[in-house]
């Protein structure tokens, strides 16, 4: 049989390339079919784009905040919940786990911060019960956590929960450290791994600064959203207050909205404006 032969006239770089992969491919013909399909193959991928697909949400269990995230945090987003000490975080991240459950969904809170006892002591004034929900199997929980982003990782692939808490971040990790990169690639490593896992995920961070001050840390920029928790003063009372800095694939209106600690967790109540608590 007489081989068949493509003629072609390409500049000499491209016929030095061409002769490089003719003894790995088996010949001229062999490389410039595998280059075609290629090519062919790199078309297709831009015919299976989708045409936008609705967003499916998770519930923050909050219902205010909820409506201003267009129904909830996106499924498997990595969402920062920042805010000086004292302004709700743990709570926030406990009642996304709660809300998670009560939608038959399991959760992780990992906590760098507090031991089991005084995380479940501390959830039974909004009438959450993590020891039911731990023996039910729908939560773990990592109290005053000892444990290292690789073991996170390794709980996350064993368990398969659908959200999980990790509260917080800056005592997981310690980015003044000599392994600073070593740290840094450990992260980008676990953020795969939740990407990867499809689990929707509430990462907790420390502010020394509030709302007015407009400055941003290497976490900010880690999670697909950003919520900013803070508390301040107005006519002596203590107000605190929540914002969405940001929120990918979601429509936000920036408004700093009050919000407070209720028996059933954190309840947003209405716009911030320091003259809605002037005294008359």
């Amino acid at each position: 049989m007489t081989k068949q032969r493509i003629h072609t006239t390409i500049d000499a770089e491209a016929y030095h390339i061409l002769q490089k992969y003719e003894e790995q491919w088996g010949g001229k013909n062999a490389v410039l079919e595998a280059a075609l399909k290629g090519l062919d193959q790199g078309h297709k991928a831009q015919l299976d784009i989708k045409i936008y697909e609705k967003i499916g949400r998770k519930s923050t269990g909050i219902p205010t905040l909820d409506q201003m995230i267009e129904g909830g945090i996106p499924k498997n987003f990595v969402v920062i919940v920042t805010g000086t000490p004292g302004t709700g975080k743990t709570t926030f991240g406990m009642q996304f786990l709660v809300e998670g459950i009560k939608n038959g969904e399991r959760g992780i809170f990992f906590s760098f911060e507090e031991d089991s006892e005084q995380l479940a002591n501390h959830c039974l004034r909004f009438g959450w019960n993590l020891r039911e929900y731990a023996e039910k199997g729908q939560l773990l929980i990592y109290g005053l956590s000892m444990i290292t982003v690789n073991d996170v990782i390794e709980v996350v692939q064993d368990y398969k929960p659908s959200r999980i808490v990790i509260d917080s971040i800056n005592l997981l990790t310690d980015f003044g450290s000599s392994n600073k990169l070593r740290e840094n690639s450990m992260l980008r490593n676990l953020l795969k791994l939740l990407k990867r896992e499809r689990v929707t995920t509430i990462i907790t961070t420390e502010k020394t600064h509030g709302l007015e001050k407009k400055a941003f840390d290497q976490f900010d920029f880690m999670g697909d959203g950003l919520i900013f928790l803070d508390r301040t003063t107005v006519n002596d009372m203590d107000v605190f207050l929540i914002k969405v800095q940001k929120m990918r694939g979601t429509k936000i209106n920036g408004q700093t909205k009050v919000f407070e600690m209720t028996d059933q967790g954190i309840v947003v109540s209405l716009d911030f404006s320091p003259g809605i608590f002037d005294i008359k």
